[in-house]
Formats: structure tokens, sequence, C-alpha cells
């Protein structure tokens, strides 16, 4: 029996990258929803098992005829807030009007569940959707990856200087990262897409490393030199990143960066003291995420 996966937003990166993982799976057919489908390869657009649904985030009845029949919905959109949150709650209200009974949100992140309410947080909406979906006769699934691998290594991020051929970080540098890449990420997406039991919050990672530990592997498989810069403290970094907002709370791209250390909590654990006690015992029972 054939399986079809809807997926929103499929002119992104992760979701082509999820849609190309599907494709490997027998009796699957993908439905895909975007503004501008010219923007996608033909060898994905061609394949007789894809399906393409041109319309806005906002356009409730092109969201509507997306999700109708669809065996689940993924959504991978990836921008402002209203495209967010308002986009998100369109999908899930049209997934409860179909008759859809899981939606996987836009989460792809840290794992937001062990950051306390209030603290800051630059990807707010996937807390108000998973709350929206509770609400709703809509199972909803929740994938959490840590960080992404290709966005650890990018300009935006502010760890790797290619230039100078440096790592920097806050704080002793033995904080451990949850990294996983597009593709590993996009792999555990479609078996999940494609698992009816699969529901509510599931973590995955590709691996656990630290700035140490990064650095030891950078040089091996590289045989070239990386040169670690300490930024300051877990302290000073709160105090940074809290004037940055301060200062313009929606540049998001100036702060969010800085707040974003997955199994350290770095930021949040300052703001928090008593996450210093779970984070202790995350570290000694290394156990690997499910």
């Amino acid at each position: 029996m054939t399986t079809t996966v809807a997926i929103a937003g499929l002119t992104g990166k992760f979701a082509r990258c999820v849609a190309s993982v599907l494709q490997t799976y027998p009796d699957v057919s993908i439905r895909g929803f975007c503004r501008s489908p010219e923007k996608l390869p033909e060898c994905l657009i061609s394949e007789t098992n894809v399906e393409v649904i041109k319309g806005e985030f906002d356009d409730a009845s092109a969201v509507l005829e997306f999700v109708r029949g669809a065996d689940v919905v993924i959504c991978c959109y990836f921008g402002s807030p209203e495209v967010m949150v308002r986009g998100q709650k369109l999908l899930v209200d049209a997934c409860e009007q179909a008759g859809v009974s899981r939606y996987i949100a836009s989460d792809f992140a840290v794992d937001y569940t062990k950051i306390p309410a209030g603290a800051l947080f630059p990807k707010e909406s996937a807390r108000i959707i998973r709350d929206y979906l509770a609400s709703k006769n809509v199972a909803g699934v929740h994938i959490l990856t840590g960080g992404l691998m290709e966005t650890f290594w990018s300009e935006f991020f502010g760890c790797w200087d290619r230039n100078t051929q440096s790592l920097s970080f806050w704080g002793t540098g033995e904080e451990k990262w949850d990294l996983t890449t597009y593709e590993t990420a996009a792999a555990y997406t479609a078996a999940v897409a494609l698992d009816k039991s699969a529901v509510g919050v599931l973590r995955f990672r590709g691996d656990r490393k630290n700035m140490l530990e990064i650095k030891e592997i950078f040089n091996e498989v590289y045989h070239a030199p990386v040169h670690l810069v300490a930024l300051g403290s877990v302290k000073e970094l709160y105090k940074e990143v809290q004037e940055l907002f301060n200062n313009n709370p929606g540049d998001v791209m100036r702060w969010a960066p800085k707040c974003v250390s997955e199994r350290s909590l770095a930021f949040w654990i300052y703001t928090h003291p008593i996450l210093q006690m779970f984070c202790v015992l995350v570290h000694s029972t290394r156990s690997p995420l499910r």
C-alpha cells in the first residue's frame, strides 16, 4: 500500500534532502508544496511518484488541497515568525480538517523542551506549535536533532573562521554539542514519517563532541592545525547576548547564534542555575538520544 508523504516548503535544502531519502523507499508517494516549483531540480519533479502543488504559505485553500489525502505532513518551513507560526497553524488546521493523523513540525533543532520558559530562544515558534498541536486532533511529531552540522561550520554560526583556520567558543571548550548533518537528519525524518507509531518528541543525533575533540578530529582528517579561540566565560556570554537582545530584539541574526549550544545549554544554564544539576547528570550518564 502506497504511503503519501506531504512536504511543505519543498524548495528548501532540508526538504529536498528528505524527499531524496524518501525516494529510496518502495511504495512512497511524495507531494510537495511551495511557491516557486520552478526552483526544484528536474531530477526530483520528473519522478512519477512526485507531485508538486504551488501556493503561498497563507493560502488556506491551497494548503488544504496540499494535505488532503496525505498520510503524514512534514513541515520544512524556515522563515519569519509569521511563516513559522501562522503558516504552521494553517497546516495543522488543514490536517485536522482533512483527517491527516500526524504532523511533523518544523523543529529539527536543539532540545527546546529543556529550555525554561522566559529564557531567550531564537525559535520560539517551535514551542508555540507544539502547544497548538496539543489542542488539536492531530498527533504532533517533534524531531530534535541538535545543531545541524552545516550550520555549525557556516559563517552565520560564528564558530569557524576559515581565514584564520580557528574555532571560537564560549566556556571551557569541554561543553558537549549534539550535531547532525542535513542528510542524517533527513534520513531520521523519512524513517519517522513512514513509521505510523512515531509520535511525540523524538531525539536523534549524528554525534556528540566538544570543541577540543572537534579540533583533534580536524587535525587527524585534514592534517592541518586548528586554532582554538576562547571568547570568554558563560557568564560573559550571557551578558553579551542579553545586551544584543535588549538593543534590538528583532535582530535575531545577531543574538541567536550565540545562544545555541545543545547539550551544554551554556546560555540557559547561566540564566537558570537549577539547570546546572541537570547538565551534570546528562554529562555523567552519556546515554544516547533516542
